[in-house]
């Protein structure tokens, strides 16, 4: 989720005069305390005596807590479309990926919850709760009595907007699974991309501050795209384990890139100073090593959960046979029967 997720003043007063607005500068969305639309100018960047910096708008927090969801998520993502592939494979049927997953160990009860949907949708609505009101003196008030936008709310209400996209992808999944044909194939998986659609667009309009500061979150930009076009490309391509494996995978970078960005801004890193121009040159080639381990990471999970399902189903899996129809013929469209603890059969419904 978006990552500034500290709040800065508007308490919800709006007796100040908004005269000054017309003169605020895009830079300061995130930024000012006070009450109400008033204007607080400063630096983006401040000098403690010790010479360190530090950033006057953002938080360590604000880009970690996003990064361990999306490393949870993209990790989630990675392991149940491994075993998804593996298990169909195991037993000849054919391959399709899903835009969420259940369960796949624990009591049966565990496995039929559309556990993930129900975090998605739980999760963002706390989110929107914290930025509009817990924690606040009042609800954070968008419009003011003179008619004009809060400034200092209008953060609030656009990280509010980007969870609601992810909530609304859950409520899809949720109708989706308890009814199965009241909606069209794909919807689950374009809602999906929908959300990261909006985290992107919202995001890239919140580029401020040094050039460092720029780089990092533009990075986090095309990471984002990515994820929304790997979300339509997978669509197009779901019986593809390569063409599945770019939305979890890229959803993990992301969940990285976050962490790493809260290393790079506020722990006053004095190889990422804002006026040391080899900080910013730096940090595509942190991104880059990012990018490789985690598609080494990628690899070697699947080779390690091949072993592990290869010796559990007491046959050799072979990926290359990822596409293979069983031999009753054709796409099983409403579902797969895998091979559950005791002998059973569980029924995976196609997301």
């Amino acid at each position: 989720m978006d990552g500034n997720m500290d709040h800065h003043g508007g308490d919800g007063d709006h007796d100040h005069q908004h005269g000054d607005h017309d003169a605020m500068q895009m830079d300061d969305m995130a930024g000012g305390s006070g009450s109400g639309g008033g204007h607080m100018d400063h630096a983006a960047v401040g000098r403690r005596a010790d010479g360190s910096y530090y950033y006057t708008h953002g938080a360590f927090l604000g880009h970690i807590v996003p990064g361990a969801f999306f490393i949870i998520w993209g990790t989630w993502w990675l392991v149940a479309l491994f075993d998804q592939f593996l298990t169909t494979v195991a037993f000849k049927h054919q391959f399709r990926s899903k835009s969420w997953y259940n369960v796949f160990f624990g009591p049966v009860w565990l496995r039929r919850m559309p556990l993930e949907p129900l975090i998605k949708i739980v999760l963002p609505f706390f989110g929107i709760l914290g930025e509009l009101w817990l924690g606040h003196p009042s609800w954070r008030t968008l419009i003011a009595p003179d008619g004009k936008f809060v400034v200092d709310n209008i953060n609030d209400w656009q990280h509010s907007a980007m969870y609601l996209a992810f909530v609304l992808s859950g409520f899809v999944d949720l109708f989706g699974y308890y009814v199965p044909h009241g909606t069209p194939k794909g919807a689950s998986l374009g809602f999906v991309a929908l959300a990261f659609l909006v985290q992107g667009v919202l995001l890239v309009f919140h580029l401020k501050g040094p050039s460092i500061e720029v780089m990092v979150h533009l990075i986090l930009v095309l990471v984002i795209f990515a994820t929304f076009i790997a979300c339509v490309f997978e669509g197009f391509n779901r019986d593809s384990v390569v063409a599945s494996s770019l939305r979890p995978m890229l959803t993990l970078l992301q969940g990285v890139w976050w962490v790493q960005t809260a290393f790079i801004m506020f722990v006053s890193d004095p190889a990422y100073d804002p006026d040391y121009m080899g900080g910013t040159m730096m940090v595509p080639a942190v991104f880059v090593l990012h990018m490789m381990w985690i598609c080494v990471l990628g690899v070697v999970a699947l080779a390690v959960m091949r072993v592990i399902y290869s010796k559990r189903f007491a046959r050799e899996i072979d990926l290359n046979a990822g596409g293979a129809v069983g031999a009753v013929g054709g796409k099983n469209q409403n579902g797969e029967y895998r091979p559950v603890m005791g002998g059973g059969v569980d029924l995976d419904l196609p997301h």
